[in-house]
């Protein structure tokens, strides 16, 4: 058992190791690592996940105090930078960390917990989004371990309290990984560039088991491929192009595969699971590839939105939660500019989405069970097709009468901006929110309005109770407000991209808010707006039809 120190504390025969950032006063005062404010974060979190303080061997990278500089960085006594937020950990940092490197390798722990962002870089080996990876199960090649990513306790003392949560989720995580030190991640099978016959006897599959996981891949507003799982050890990924990007398949071969996919996909005794189907799934393939989704509906976003409101959405996270597969959404990333697509990739890529998404629905279905969730699961699943309706009708709308009215708006925001240039003491933009503040709180010598963050505001709010004061830059209030009225009319409402066939469209997410409100939102093909807060002069040019 090692004698306490502000830097390291415990039995290195632990099999758990815990490696903190560096000691802050009071790990200094007390001679201990994490026994501040955030060791008891830290303590509580520990015991919340089953896990004693005294099983675990905890340590700092840095054995002494650091201070935060600019853009994140890690600044050591010296003055030298250790750790940067922009590129990780530097030269100065990793020879300062040396001693704490040796202490893991040499210690008997099966599994690291690290604790923010310097710690993951620390044994990655290079820089890595923190909050991407939390709850990853990694393999450290620097020390020969696994270890775990999690947020650091003191994120939670000025930042979001529920991360308190995750990181009780990620400890219990690391306890279930302490009683080996194998690192096996999950092994899935994921089948790429199949011949027809290996797709058309997957689709057999699927069907025979009742239960059909399925992603589609979209660039160009054309799905380029889709992926069929029926369990989440196995899926195959159905390719459109091949690696140069020519046709993968001849004309024949690739109208069977589709009209296959309709056929499952309108099967209403197979279940069709993957996240956001029914917000964006289901709705692509009925208005671009007239694919009908029948039968019952299994989405992970939807229930992880019922059972965890608080909590992001995102199947990266709900993964990270809920399974123990490793952050991966960043092998999707090939429609990004001058990125050079590798097409065996991205077909696993849709393939690990398919089968994470079936391991992800399966946890979360059973929890919905134990907790009577399904009743309103099943309320917001029979929403699907009306929303799925709403989103391919869209409303007609009078171009034209937009056109006329872009050009009437244009010469009232002139006049108003004449208007404004000729009573203010000097010429400023009513849209910066800056230049509004330094001529109405310092030029006109008004008290600022203080927003709920704490900053300085000029928004419509402040500008109202500005104009009612009738006092010196009053009229100056009142006209800005009015510019920034009509502009918003104009650019938001007026200058609203519609389709090609003159309707105005939105998506539609059942359950876009943590209160389990319908949201809307522009279209998958970027037109149309939010269609729940209209403008009531726009409204006036929805027409019937």
């Amino acid at each position: 058992m090692k004698a306490k120190s502000p830097w390291e504390e415990g039995d290195p025969s632990s099999k758990i190791c815990v490696l903190g950032e560096a000691p802050a006063r009071t790990e200094m005062r007390l001679g201990a690592p994490l026994v501040g404010p955030s060791g008891d974060v830290f303590n509580d979190c520990l015991h919340a996940a089953g896990i004693a303080r005294r099983e675990c061997y905890i340590l700092n990278i840095w054995p002494f105090m650091v201070t935060k500089g600019p853009k994140g960085s890690v600044i050591g006594p010296n003055g030298d930078v250790l750790w940067h937020d922009t590129y990780g950990m530097t030269e100065e940092g990793m020879k300062e960390a040396g001693p704490t490197i040796e202490r893991m390798k040499a210690c008997s722990a099966n599994v690291v917990i690290t604790l923010g962002a310097p710690s993951l870089d620390l044994l990655y080996g290079k820089k890595r989004p923190m909050l991407k990876w939390r709850g990853s199960i990694l393999y450290s090649e620097r020390i020969g371990k696994k270890y775990i990513p999690t947020i650091h306790p003191a994120a939670t003392l000025h930042g979001v309290y529920t991360w308190r949560y995750l990181i009780i989720g990620d400890m219990e995580k690391a306890l279930g990984e302490a009683a080996s030190p194998t690192h096996t991640p999950p092994d899935r099978n994921l089948i790429i560039r199949p011949s027809r016959a290996e797709v058309m006897e997957y689709f057999d599959v699927c069907e025979n088991a009742g239960r059909l996981a399925t992603d589609i891949e979209v660039i160009n507003h054309n799905v380029s491929l889709f992926s069929l799982s029926y369990r989440s050890d196995e899926a195959l990924s159905v390719p459109f192009l091949n690696p140069k990007g020519e046709e993968y398949w001849d004309l024949d071969d690739e109208v069977a595969i589709w009209k296959r996919y309709a056929q499952v996909m309108g099967n209403p005794k197979v279940m069709k699971i993957n996240q956001n189907i029914v917000g964006f799934d289901s709705v692509f393939l009925l208005s671009q590839c007239n694919v009908f989704t029948d039968g019952p509906l299994g989405d992970p976003m939807i229930a992880q939105s019922i059972m965890y409101p608080d909590f992001k959405m995102g199947l990266d996270f709900i993964a990270s939660v809920h399974t123990k597969e490793p952050y991966w959404k960043d092998e999707g990333k090939i429609w990004k500019a001058n990125h050079k697509i590798d097409w065996d990739t991205f077909q696993r890529y849709c393939a690990k989405d398919s089968c994470v998404a079936l391991e992800a629905w399966d946890v979360l279905a059973a929890e919905m069970t134990e907790g009577d969730y399904w009743p309103t699961y099943n309320m917001t699943i029979a929403l699907a097709k009306p929303l799925a309706y709403m989103a391919i009708r869209g409303l007609k709308v009078d171009r034209d009468g937009l056109a006329r009215t872009k050009i009437t708006l244009e010469q009232e925001i002139a006049v108003k901006e004449k208007e404004l240039e000729d009573v203010a003491e000097y010429s400023f933009n009513p849209a910066s929110p800056q230049q509004c503040a330094k001529y109405f709180y310092e030029h006109c010598g008004h008290k600022p309005y203080i927003n709920v963050y704490g900053g300085i505001s000029t928004d419509d709010k402040a500008l109202t109770r500005l104009a009612r004061k009738g006092e010196r830059g009053s009229r100056e209030a009142k006209i800005c407000q009015e510019i920034r009225g009509l502009k918003k009319l104009k650019g938001t409402y007026i200058e609203v991209e519609l389709d090609t066939d003159d309707r105005l469209r939105c998506s539609w997410n059942p359950r876009g808010t943590v209160f389990g409100r319908l949201s809307s939102s522009k279209t998958l093909m970027g037109t149309g707006m939010n269609l729940q807060n209209l403008h009531p002069k726009f409204k006036g040019f929805i027409v019937a039809g």
